[in-house]
């Protein structure tokens, strides 16, 4: 059992804990390849966290008529009346660090409980806008979604400062339970300011005929580590990753996706479209992992990276796990410049060499954008993406 109070309580303790313990460090954490971003040494009592407080802003965002008979109440009130008992970790997950999840289970500060019924399908969406500012420097969330029996549900969450000189800190956890024949959409998309510190771990357990989309938008922070982690439990279940990332001046990013494939004829893809530039740095480790009985089941995942300088550095770790026959894996990668034939092409139409850098990149992520729901977030996107390549 959880309670609020104790909840709270405790979350002052796990800072002070993790402050204080000087041989704390990521590369101790699961998640091995932060090493390959020079964070050996790197400690989190850097960030001199604050004691945790709740975060006091606004940030659920829904319209009421349409969730009449939907569960959505803020994580704190689940907490508090013990609905969050039987949604403890995932004990299989492997893309994520346990010192951080243990972060954002028991010391969050803001998050969303939100249960669809059997059968409900929801074509509104729910949106949580955290804004780190300030007076709310630090956001840990803790969100659950538990999508019933043939029901479907769509939960956009964005991340971002208005400020440039805060120093933001944000840790996350999602965790998605969705039952047979569901299907549940998660969209994340994280614009925080270069001096702001991202981490964030997504699981899902996706049951018989049961589908998880992910659509993961990377475009800030200085430090960017995000973990998505899909156990297709049942027979007939799908995942699908749709990540586009920007990664420019100094920043450092991790990206690391597992799909864990349990069920027959199970199904799994990851399409990442990435742009590196300035003195970037980035690692992509993607893991398909056919587990024995998941026989007929397919998995792909493929990542195409744009790089704009030569000082950038990425590295794309893709690894395919078998202890099944009759299983189709595929990997791909994709790592250059833009075709010099494209630009040539644009330039002859009379655009110049940053414009027609824009519109090379906008095509490959517009497929990805157009999967967001909220109209506003995709315009801001297209706006900041021509912003940073052009450097407005």
């Amino acid at each position: 059992m959880i309670d609020s109070k104790e909840n709270f309580s405790d979350s002052k303790n796990i800072i002070s804990t993790l402050q204080n313990k000087r041989d704390f460090r990521l590369n101790q954490a699961y998640v091995p390849t932060w090493k390959h971003l020079g964070l050996n040494n790197f400690h989190i009592d850097n960030y001199k966290l604050p004691d945790i407080r709740e975060y006091d802003a606004d940030y659920m965002d829904f319209k009421a008529e349409d969730f009449r008979d939907v569960t959505i109440v803020p994580i704190k009130e689940a907490a508090s009346e013990n609905c969050l008992c039987k949604y403890s970790s995932f004990k299989d997950a492997t893309s994520v660090s346990k010192d951080f999840v243990k972060l954002a289970e028991d010391g969050f500060n803001s998050g969303v409980f939100i249960k669809a019924p059997e059968n409900r399908i929801l074509n509104s969406y729910v949106r949580l806008n955290f804004n780190l500012d300030k007076h709310n420097p630090t956001v840990v969330d803790h969100n659950i979604i538990i999508a019933e029996p043939n029901s479907k549900i769509t939960l956009v969450v964005d991340y971002y400062t208005r400020e440039k000189e805060i120093n933001a800190f944000h840790d996350g956890l999602t965790k998605v339970f969705a039952k047979s024949g569901s299907q549940v959409n998660v969209v994340k998309i994280q614009r925080m300011n270069d001096k702001s510190t991202h981490f964030d771990s997504n699981m899902a357990q996706v049951d018989e005929g049961a589908k998880v989309n992910w659509i993961t938008i990377e475009i800030g922070s200085h430090i960017n580590v995000t973990n998505y982690n899909s156990d297709l439990k049942g027979e007939r279940s799908s995942s699908d990753i749709y990540s586009a990332y920007l990664v420019d001046g100094d920043r450092r990013q991790d990206l690391y996706y597992t799909a864990n494939h349990f069920g027959k004829k199970s199904v799994s893809n990851m399409v990442i479209e990435g742009v590196l530039k300035d003195k970037a740095r980035k690692v992509f480790k993607g893991n398909i992992d056919f587990k024995r009985g998941s026989s007929k089941s397919k998995g792909s995942q493929a990542e195409e990276v744009l790089l704009l300088d030569p000082t950038v550095k990425t590295d794309t770790i893709p690894m395919l796990l078998c202890q099944e026959e009759d299983v189709d894996g595929q990997h791909a990668a994709s790592v250059g410049k833009i075709d010099e034939n494209q630009l040539f092409y644009l330039m002859s139409r009379g655009f110049d060499y940053g414009e027609a850098e824009k519109l090379v990149i906008e095509a490959r992520f517009s497929p990805i954008f157009d999967k967001i729901p909220a109209e506003d977030l995709k315009k801001f996107l297209s706006e900041e993406l021509k912003r940073r390549i052009i450097n407005e």
